[in-house]
């Protein structure tokens, strides 16, 4: 009798236990139905800990969670402790809320499966690998379902949930999983210290974007802070980083390049810990913070550029951790995995290993500053890897301006390894090198079976920017020409750390973004390829057969070398965003051929779209 008693009991509680956690995801808005490409949100009752407990909760716990789609494709998804899943606005630091955050890709039903164990510095460790690890209990191994349903459409069409996961898809262009619509960047680089916010908790800057605090709208979010840096009132803190999105976004700018951690660096005011030295506690808050200012600019069609460390503080953690003993450190690869546990379900994102990796600063230390080798950068880059599920965008970023040894020292270099999808370079913007510079990696990694996307994301310059000609003319037009899929603007003369207002660089934010709408409707760009050999007073992307399209600076000078044949010609004004139709003419030469000018402003820079003609 006591024996089925007992057995009786049991039944109850796991019944009652699995009621509980069933109702928990239930309650959850966003667990049983959720449209495709929008937040899945999990949200899991736990043990209760706080940021500075032991055992530490962002070390020695780890959550994953296996999605299982309609066509049984698996997708591990890395989860994270979430204090009280409320953070941005209570600014917990404890609670017994466990998180995992999904954007799934398939219509219809779902599985899952969760695993949540324990251990010394278990979350390093990825799943799957054979470890002393221990149930931790709880939610561990319990599974759960859920419907994905037809997006309504969205009010905006920049919102990236109406285009699907931006994914690496073996080309020189990343792809959009739903529209599948082609990507090219027009991206504000500066200031690189965007995350330097008096809005956000325990964020020791003064930085309050007031400016474009008037670019806020009513339908904007906002939260409060606990910082007691800043110098607006509670209620309006929140308002200038939204606002300055909403001001790039007006200039159609889609993507932006920030840094999540320059400790010690340039900035020295942004790190997703407690404090700089903590580098295993987490500030759960002010991470719940940056999300929403993320997801902010995923609804306006801004591209998360995250830059992970600068070269001021690339070997941190190895430092920290072991003085450059160990070359990758544990602490390195829990930050890794934070960042993508709580912010990888994002849907157009760029992960940056690091800024200026590399460079052995003559004027910096050996120790926090020591610049990581080759080994440490494919290390890092493959380990990052092995944390996604979707086909992500992993770069790095050279430096200083114009020295490429990271993508092209002999037999020291991380050209074209697979772990990395694309170059994020580093010129200048004066030089006249950025065509040269994008050309030539371009080319050298198309001929690879794994080609890169390359970007020119910094064309430094010294001085505050000052010629917008010069931008449109060496840098914009020279990046798309080459075959670049993006260009980003930095703002020069130390801008890129202490600028508030952008609206003074109007102009060349514009350059970019006109440059972009106007490959978008015009020019097959995927389809064409740099092809220098026919013009030498310009330069040209061509499929070699039917399509053909030249960028002069001076159009006076527009010679080139097409095949015998009828083409019909159309100018394009970069400076006005003007297209003009133009005529048919035939060539009939083995040698150049100069091409029709444009009405007016012929000494200015001009494209031209030269299509075959039908006979």
């Amino acid at each position: 009798m006591k024996k089925i008693t007992i057995k009786r009991l049991l039944l109850i509680s796991a019944f009652f236990a699995s009621f509980i956690f069933s109702a928990l995801i239930r309650a959850d808005q966003t667990s049983t139905h959720v449209p495709i490409w929008h937040k899945l949100s999990l949200t899991l009752e736990g043990p209760h800990t706080s940021e500075l407990a032991t055992p530490n909760p962002f070390t020695d716990y780890r959550l994953d969670a296996t999605f299982t789609s309609p066509t049984n494709k698996q997708y591990t998804v890395p989860g994270y402790y979430a204090a009280d899943a409320n953070t941005a606005q209570t600014h917990a630091t404890a609670g017994n809320k466990w998180q995992v955050l999904f954007s799934p890709n398939e219509l219809g039903k779902w599985r899952y499966t969760l695993s949540f164990v324990k251990g010394s510095n278990i979350a390093s460790v990825p799943l799957n690998t054979v470890t002393n690890e221990q149930s931790a209990g709880f939610f561990d191994k319990q599974t759960g379902e859920f419907n994905v349903t037809a997006a309504t459409k969205s009010s905006s069409s920049k919102d990236f949930k109406s285009k699907g996961k931006l994914e690496y898809v073996n080309k020189p262009y990343l792809q959009f999983n739903g529209s599948k619509e082609y990507f090219l960047k027009a991206g504000a680089n500066s200031p690189e210290v965007l995350l330097g916010f008096s809005g956000f908790d325990a964020t020791p800057t003064k930085r309050n974007y007031q400016a474009h605090i008037k670019h806020w709208q009513n339908s904007d979010p906002t939260w409060q802070t606990t910082n007691t840096e800043t110098d607006n009132s509670t209620h309006q803190s929140s308002k200038g980083i939204i606002g300055l999105i909403n001001y790039l976004a007006s200039l159609n700018i889609n993507a932006y390049y920030f840094l999540t951690m320059n400790a010690y660096g340039d900035g020295d005011q942004v790190w997703p810990w407690l404090s700089k030295t903590q580098t295993t506690r987490y500030d759960v808050s002010k991470l719940a913070q940056w999300d929403i200012v993320f997801s902010h600019m995923q609804q306006k069609g801004i591209m998360t550029h995250f830059v992970m460390s600068e070269t001021e503080n690339e070997s941190l953690f190895e430092w920290n951790e072991s003085q450059l003993k160990n070359d990758f450190a544990v602490s390195r690869k829990i930050y890794y995995r934070e960042l993508f546990a709580r912010f990888g379900y994002h849907l157009a994102t760029t992960w940056n290993i690091g800024e200026e990796n590399g460079w052995q600063d003559p004027s910096g230390d050996d120790k926090q500053q020591k610049a990581n080798t080759t080994k440490q950068r494919k290390q890092f880059a493959d380990y990052f890897q092995s944390l996604t599920y979707y086909p992500e965008h992993i770069v790095i970023h050279n430096g200083p301006s114009l020295d490429y040894h990271i993508y092209d020292k002999p037999n020291d270099n991380i050209l074209g390894y697979p772990a990395y999808t694309g170059a994020s370079l580093q010129g200048e913007l004066k030089t006249n090198t950025t065509y040269g510079d994008v050309l030539k990696y371009r080319q050298l990694t198309q001929s690879n079976p794994h080609p890169w996307v390359i970007t020119m994301d910094e064309a430094y310059i010294y001085e505050y920017a000052n010629n917008v000609d010069t931008w449109r003319n060496s840098n914009v037009w020279a990046t798309f020409m080459a075959g670049g899929a993006g260009i980003e603007f930095y703002l020069g003369g130390g801008g890129d750390l202490v600028e508030q207002d952008l609206t003074p660089y109007k102009d060349y934010y514009l350059a970019m973004t006109n440059a972009v709408a106007f490959f978008q409707k015009y020019v097959p760009f995927t389809k064409l390829k740099p092809t220098p050999e026919l013009t030498k007073t310009g330069w040209a992307l061509s499929d070699n057969s039917t399509f053909y399209l030249f960028y002069f600076s001076n159009a006076s000078q527009a010679q080139v070398t097409l095949p015998n044949a009828c083409y019909t010609l159309n100018w394009f004004n970069p400076r006005t965003n003007d297209y003009i139709n133009g005529k048919r003419f035939c060539v009939n030469t083995s040698t150049s051929t100069q091409l029709a000018t444009p009405p007016n402003t012929h000494n200015n820079d001009w494209v031209y779209l030269i299509n075959l003609s039908a006979k």
